[in-house]
């Protein structure tokens, strides 16, 4: 496999399945990764952890909907699986920022 990685080319990290960025813009969403690339909307997939959703609790003996608030905001750090050739990005959490 060492040699198959070699034979392409390229950086270590150009082979990473795990890779960081950080949100640069709320609207339209963008995320700058460590190598300055920008990625915008068309080239990401959201978890649901880092969106605003609702969710439906018990609390108490009542089941009520409660939203969460999870949407990514500017200076928001992020961790991403960068999906099959690089072209898309699937946004897994958030790991900190502003």
């Amino acid at each position: 496999m060492l040699s198959m990685m070699n034979s392409r080319g390229g950086n270590d990290s150009d082979y990473a399945d795990i890779v960081f960025g950080t949100v640069v813009s709320k609207n339209p969403l963008e995320i700058q990764m460590s190598n300055q690339m920008i990625l915008n909307e068309s080239f990401l997939n959201l978890s649901e952890s880092v969106t605003d959703h609702k969710v439906k609790m018990k609390i108490g003996d009542e089941i009520k909907t409660v939203t969460i608030y999870g949407a990514l905001n500017k200076g928001d750090g992020v961790t991403m699986i960068r999906q099959d050739g690089g072209q898309q990005f699937y946004v897994l959490e958030k790991t900190g920022g502003d």
